[in-house]
């Protein structure tokens, strides 16, 4: 059991990984009673378990001499003397260390048959100063990588990056992942490490979620690699799949690559997609009429105030605090707050009476002068303590105007049960970090603005969405602005007066809540101009429904 809080568990990165799932790697990962295994970061000792358990099915007579392991946590140690006794030596053999600072030559063995485990998940925003420090040294020392793998790397991934320091040739690496794996940009180049020293590399993603126990929502993902090469090549073949349970990962990982179904790491969503669907988008892609959205727009975050529920308020909160509206400025607090796809001063006045939080608390100096009144004493809500502590208060001339006074031409949405959606900014309303801001390009036209946020309604564009973004830990749809930037619409001036005019109809739709209907509606629109069959719609729409079902899978059954 991990005896952690869970907020000590983030600071470590320390998610104990179930039995189950440590016992079906370890058993692919160990073939003989003589290899050497390495536990980076072994914690609860669960893989350790599980080795010891398939070293005894394969006839070790003492298979605790066989583990090596290192371990930051002190707890770790106390748990490793419950499972293994006092016997079980820890000199060169078990190291009270963070993994990213130890060298090969401080263990008994100088390399190792297999490395797994379970790394720590600790971002960079959270690491230490010295994990900073320490991670930039595994870096610049590693002979597996020349370039940086970027910005905003995880620890995870440096742990994967030194382990193969550790690994002799031929050799096995199993790991329990986050599922960022399949996301990150850093993770592209480390893949592509691994594709370079492994003669093959699977990697899995879990349906079902198995450190909820532990406070990680999150998705799990598995990654195995064999025939480790020290030398790079680029030989490596990589597949990657999904799996329901620990029966069909069992089945993936034991059997050989499919060289049908080899994957580039970059799309590998395609992979659950039909050929069908597959040939029908690239063959729209590569079409004169298919545009990214960056070609017309940009897309940033929204405004930052460092403490949302105290500046973004409701009426209640303004009556009950007495509050004078020159303090107030109007404000869009979540995408749930807009509907159709524009959104103007009547709507805004909409959700002002509906009590919904559409007030952003913006006092000036002129207001602060004077002592003992409404502001002031709303102010004080926040101590001195907790202001030194916030991130965002010091960067601003006065912590009490969180006011960016940069307002979009539209928003877009940031995450999303279904597809995202751009909508209009036609009352000059700002949006907290909750939204993307949308600012277009210069000198396009309001029906073409229309049409672009319409055409995002698509199937083509929707399916595009799910391409490009990434599924969050609840099973959402998250769209970072490079992503966004990405997706793709149809553009052409042959329709972009007849999706503006249809504007009412289709945002009627949306308020009835008939996606469905309205996606076939704006599909209709590009099917009537010959810019898209009505095969290649029902193909698109086919593949939204895989791709969304497939981002709820082990959270909850998808139902559009």
């Amino acid at each position: 059991m991990n005896p952690h809080s869970l907020n000590k568990k983030r600071e470590l990165g320390a998610y104990y990984t179930p039995p189950e799932l440590s016992q079906v790697l370890v058993d692919w990962a160990i073939i003989s009673r003589l290899e050497n295994i390495l536990e980076p970061s072994f914690g609860g000792c669960g893989f350790f378990e599980s080795c010891i358990k398939k070293l005894e099915n394969l006839g070790c007579k003492i298979p605790s001499e066989q583990l090596y392991g290192v371990d930051i946590d002190p707890h770790a140690f106390d748990i490793l003397s419950q499972k293994f006794g006092e016997k079980v030596s820890l000199d060169k053999r078990f190291l009270h260390s963070d993994f990213i600072s130890v060298s090969p030559e401080q263990f008994l063995v100088p390399d190792f048959d297999v490395v797994l485990g379970n790394p720590p998940y600790v971002s960079m925003h959270n690491m230490s100063l010295e994990q900073r420090r320490r991670c930039e040294k595994t870096f610049k020392e590693s002979p597996f990588i020349k370039k940086t793998m970027g910005r905003n790397v995880s620890l995870w991934a440096f742990f994967l990056l030194h382990s193969l320091s550790f690994l002799k040739d031929g050799g096995k690496v199993a790991w329990v992942l986050p599922s960022s794996l399949l996301h990150t940009d850093y993770s592209k180049k480390l893949i592509e490490v691994h594709k370079q020293h492994f003669k093959t590399v699977k990697i899995a993603k879990l349906a079902e979620r198995f450190f909820v126990s532990e406070g990680a929502q999150e998705t799990s993902i598995v990654l195995i690699a064999e025939g480790f090469s020290k030398t790079a090549s680029n030989t490596g073949c990589l597949e990657i799949s999904s799996v329901h349970n620990i029966e069909e990962l069992h089945e993936f990982i034991h059997a050989p690559i499919d060289q049908k179904k080899q994957n580039h790491f970059d799309n590998y969503k395609f992979s659950l997609l039909s050929s069908a669907i597959r040939d029908s988008y690239f063959q729209v892609e590569q079409s004169q009429v298919s545009k990214k959205l960056i070609d017309y727009l940009n897309i940033k975050i929204g405004m930052v105030t460092g403490a949302n529920k105290f500046f973004i308020i409701n009426r209640d909160t303004i009556e009950k605090n007495n509050l004078d509206s020159s303090y107030l400025r109007p404000i869009v607090s979540r995408f749930s707050c807009l509907v159709g796809v524009r959104h103007n001063k009547l709507r805004q006045r909409e959700n002002e009476d509906n009590n919904l939080r559409s007030y952003l608390l913006n006092p000036c100096n002129e207001d602060m002068k004077e002592k003992n009144t409404p502001i002031r004493n709303y102010l004080a809500q926040v101590s001195a303590k907790e202001r030194r502590r916030n991130k965002t208060f010091p960067k601003r001339a006065n912590w009490y105007t969180p006011d960016d006074n940069i307002y979009p031409d539209a928003f877009f949405s940031y995450m999303s049960h279904l597809g995202p959606r751009i909508v209009l900014n036609q009352g000059k309303v700002n949006c907290t970090n909750s939204i993307h801001k949308v600012f277009f390009n210069e000198r396009l036209s309001h029906s073409r603005k229309l049409a672009i946020s319409i055409s995002l309604l698509s199937s083509y564009s929707q399916l595009s969405a799910e391409i490009e973004a990434r599924s969050y830990s609840s099973g959402v749809l998250k769209i970072e602005p490079t992503a966004g930037k990405n997706i793709r619409i149809i553009m052409s001036d042959e329709c972009i007066q007849d999706l503006a005019s249809n504007v009412t109809h289709i945002e009627n739709l949306l308020i009835k809540d008939k996606q469905p209907e309205m996606t076939i509606f704006i599909d209709d629109i590009f099917i009537k101009h010959d810019i898209l069959t009505k095969d290649q719609c029902n193909l698109f729409r086919e593949g939204v429904r895989i791709l969304r079902k497939e981002r709820y899978k082990g959270v909850k059954t998808y139902d559009e």
